[in-house]
């Protein structure tokens, strides 16, 4: 079944009929067979499909293993309707047989998947199926779930997350989307749970309103959309996610969650917390305005420190990361969380990961999270460059990032970090190298830089969308370029390091006014790297510091990326920094590298990096 743009016009005329409503009762008549949902199953789609699925990498227990927790607070508003339901997270699953299995070759990703997906479908016998979709890179996996449940059962299905909505609510995008998820009944839009749990108490008949809001029903010839929005709210808001279900304590035994992890004795068991939704920034590169609406809606203290209880007492949870888009926001709503986290004895840490506004951080507000258990966030400054900034619609401008790294330099339990993107439109060398001066000048502990890639439902994708800068739509290769299943990285994890390459020229040689193109940025991209990463790691002084950096950097030459020559040499000069000793295997690592690798030889060698410094513990910065 493919909607054509014949479909869509009459949508619009459709939208507008009286009928509407009956023919939606109509419709899920037809769907349901005259029969009321009785048992519901969420399901969580691995993070990408198995063409994307990097088997070395989920093998060595690194990829991103986060609680579903959209579908969480499904499963409690629908306990509470009493709404019998599972959840079913196969990214989870995919990644605990990749973890226990020995060799690649005895790791058949749709295998695994369809026994999966099976045997819940036999065990729990679902009739309705809601399936969440949060980034455009799981698309593909979404639509093989999909497949596979059709091949089992003709179970009515809903779809609904943050791509989902995204691709629905943009013009470039909705068409194709629409074509793509064959077999699916329903959409749902924007934060869903409440229109969910409305909806199946409509067809159930369990209350007289008629409360359809943001959904769209795919008949054979037509659509059926309901554009009202039933954003949570109130005590809605303070509904705490079905954690028993979701497995929260078992998630990080195959996986990690966050960007902090690393330092953390590996024993310690991790999950998630959202304390508000929505953020009060415009950054025309994000759709959280789009997805969440205009305002930042907070959980009441109490709320969320009875969740913290939950997953501290009764499963296990020993750190948190944050969920929160603006989790500032409410300086005296913030200072009130930490100082109850520290009166309930909770003896948790925590990190944001997400980013936070710059100009939240002050030292009354800094001093409290740190006091609470804050052991790493980061900042969203995206850009060094004031037009920039201003075209993004950053919040902030330079001094407030760096009056914001003033404060946070003081700290330095707080591992702190700072989002950087390049590759806007029409940004220059020169705006790029604004960046870098700026983020020089902050000091920070670490700088994650992503090259821009516009995501559908977002003002830069529109902008971009009329200057003809956006062709084809492919939704699996849409995300960030860097990552567990980055752009950088193949599917065997085998790829050529973007480290690796020649970047030693990403700014001599250039018209500083040009705008770089795609081989600059990757160019740009690795000499930010390593500039603002690795190298500034030897005016390392404080014994704190050396210590959370040695953790992170060891991280990267043991999990995220064990040929890294850079990563190696470097988390060896930081264990000689704090153990005057030599450790033998990430000498011998580094050995295999460069030997190994000609590229990684060329780069070593041209930055001046050693195997004898690493041997004989004679590093330039000790020299």
């Amino acid at each position: 079944m493919n909607f054509n743009e014949k479909i869509v016009t009459k949508v619009e005329i459709f939208n507008s009929s009286e009928n509407k409503l009956e023919k939606f009762n109509n419709f899920n008549k037809r769907v349901f067979k005259g029969n009321k949902i009785q048992r519901i199953l969420l399901i969580n789609p691995p993070d990408v499909d198995k063409t994307l699925f990097n088997f070395n990498s989920a093998n060595r227990g690194r990829n991103m293993n986060y609680p579903p927790y959209g579908l969480g607070l499904i499963s409690t508003h629908l306990d509470l309707i009493k709404v019998e339901n599972e959840i079913l997270n196969l990214n989870h699953l995919i990644l605990k047989e990749a973890k226990n299995k020995k060799k690649e070759e005895d790791f058949i990703f749709s295998t695994i998947l369809k026994k999966n997906i099976n045997q819940v479908m036999l065990k729990f016998n679902p009739d309705f199926i809601v399936i969440t979709c949060m980034f455009s890179q799981t698309h593909q996996s979404l639509l093989d779930v999909i497949k596979e449940i059709k091949l089992i059962k003709d179970v009515p299905i809903a779809i609904g997350g943050v791509h989902v909505t995204g691709s629905m609510s943009e013009q470039k995008t909705r068409q194709k989307f629409l074509n793509d998820v064959i077999g699916v009944n329903y959409i749902f839009k924007n934060e869903a749970e409440i229109s969910l749990k409305d909806f199946v108490k409509h067809l159930n008949c369990m209350d007289d309103e008629n409360n359809i809001t943001q959904i769209t029903a795919i008949d054979e010839k037509e659509l059926i959309e309901f554009e009202e929005r039933q954003t949570p709210t109130g005590d809605d808001l303070n509904v705490i996610p079905n954690h028993a279900k979701m497995f929260s304590g078992e998630l990080t035994k195959v996986g990690k969650i966050g960007g902090f992890f690393s330092l953390l004795p590996k024993e310690k068991k991790l999950s998630t917390v959202l304390s508000n939704r929505g953020c009060r920034a415009q950054c025309t590169f994000c759709s959280v305005r789009n997805f969440n609406g205009v305002s930042v809606r907070r959980r009441t203290v109490d709320s969320v420190i009875e969740e913290l209880k939950i997953l501290r007492f009764e499963h296990g949870i020993d750190h948190v990361m944050w969920l929160d888009d603006d989790f500032l926001y409410n300086r005296k709503e913030s200072l009130l969380l930490f100082n109850e986290m520290v009166k309930q004895n909770l003896n948790l840490t925590w990190d944001n990961t997400n980013g936070v506004i710059a100009a939240s951080c002050t030292e009354e507000v800094m001093g409290a999270a740190a006091d609470s258990g804050c052991i790493g966030l980061i900042i969203g400054m995206e850009s060094g460059n004031k037009d920039i900034l201003k075209q993004i619609r950053k919040p902030g401008n330079v001094d407030t990032f760096l009056k914001a790294a003033e404060v946070l330099k003081k700290i330095e339990k707080i591992n702190s970090r700072v989002f950087l993107m390049i590759g806007f439109p029409n940004e220059t060398f020169q705006q790029i190298k604004d960046t870098v001066d700026v983020s020089l000048a902050m000091n920070l502990d670490w700088h994650n830089v992503t090259i821009l890639q516009p995501l559908p439902n977002t003002v830069i994708f529109d902008q971009m969308l009329s200057e003809g800068l956006i062709g084809d739509i492919n939704f699996s290769k849409m995300g960030y370029n860097s990552g567990t299943h980055g752009k950088l990285t193949n599917k065997s994890g085998k790829g050529l390091d973007p480290l690796s390459i020649d970047f030693s020229n990403a700014f001599n040689n250039k018209s500083l006014n040009d705008i770089p193109d795609r081989t600059d940025l990757d160019n740009i991209w690795a000499y930010m790297n390593f500039h603002l990463n690795f190298k500034r790691l030897f005016s390392e002084k404080r014994n704190l510091k050396l210590e959370q950096q040695y953790r992170y950097v060891r991280n990267i030459a043991e999990l995220v990326a064990p040929n890294n020559a850079f990563a190696i040499y470097f988390a060896s000069f930081l264990y000689y920094k704090l153990n005057n000793a030599v450790d033998d295997k990430l000498l011998k690592q580094f050995s295999n590298a460069i030997n190994n690798n000609d590229y990684w030889n060329e780069r070593c060698n041209e930055f001046g990096l050693k195997f004898d410094h690493i041997k004989y513990h004679n590093y330039p910065s000790l020299a």
